[in-house]
């Protein structure tokens, strides 16, 4: 014989009730990559450029041609039309690595820790309602 589970609590005809949603929940979707905002420049390049990074176990690694990919991403970036807001999404969804909006991380960390001493934001870091100065 099949054993049932009765849901709900004991003495009660009717299903307990939990705060919990059940049905499914509304996301703000933040596009994932700079080259899927409409209009970019990226589009059509190569995406581990705008990730080059030296391996720390490579030992035949050279920063130099790192450099040079960085430099080359940023050319790209530097007449975007969307530039502003890459950076933007880069800093709100705290981008760990790569280069969006001409930054590198380091550099958007850099720019992120000098908004958070109280300095005024660039006219180019809020752009399109969001400001990069109130993401963390």
């Amino acid at each position: 014989m099949a054993r049932f589970v009765r849901r709900g609590l004991r003495g009660t005809a009717r299903p307990h009730l939990t705060a919990r949603p059940t049905g499914p929940v509304a996301v703000e979707v933040i596009p994932s990559s700079a080259g899927s905002l409409p209009g970019a420049a990226c589009k059509g390049v190569d995406p581990d450029l705008f990730f080059a990074e030296v391996d720390p176990d490579d030992t035949d690694a050279d920063p130099d041609a790192v450099d040079f990919a960085v430099r080359r991403v940023k050319a790209v970036c530097a007449g975007c039309p969307v530039k502003e807001l890459c950076l933007t999404l880069a800093l709100v969804r705290v981008e760990p690595h790569g280069v969006f909006g001409g930054l590198t991380a380091a550099e958007r960390r850099a720019l992120k820790k000098s908004l958070s001493d109280g300095q005024r934001a660039p006219r180019h870091v809020a752009v399109a309602g969001v400001s990069a100065g109130g993401a963390g």
